[in-house]
């Protein structure tokens, strides 16, 4: 049990990470596709699970779990955007704002949904 919160906590963490620094460099259209990215990865991995629910025992449990967890990763993605902006709005000196121009975290992002939707695909 303390290995799956943990892996939330490291998904959540990283996830709201990213959205930190998307919504600090204020690319909120990447920001934005990124959580279309994941919202449409958890649809598709709950959708292959539904699909293999009427064939056994805990059948499509795995994608149900990894559609669980990518909607996780979009809440902390939304969380860290929002916790950037609030900070923001409390902050009393407005600084320079640096591009974040790197796309490491839309690749990482899709590999991640990419790996939850074929190992849903595969259980």
């Amino acid at each position: 049990m303390i290995a799956a919160w943990l892996i939330v906590l490291v998904t959540v963490a990283l996830a709201a990470a990213i959205g930190i620094r998307r919504a600090a460099a204020r690319s909120f259209r990447v920001l934005g596709a990124e959580l279309a990215l994941l919202l449409g990865a958890a649809w598709l991995c709950y959708l292959i699970g539904d699909g293999k629910t009427g064939g056994g025992y805990l059948a499509g449990i795995i994608g149900a779990l990894l559609s669980l967890l990518l909607l996780i990763a979009a809440g902390g993605l939304v969380a860290g955007a929002l916790l950037r902006w609030i900070y923001d709005r409390l902050r009393p000196t407005a600084g320079m704002r640096a591009p974040f121009a790197r796309p490491w975290d839309i690749v990482g992002l899709g590999c991640f949904a990419a790996l939850a939707v074929i190992l849903s695909a595969l259980e």
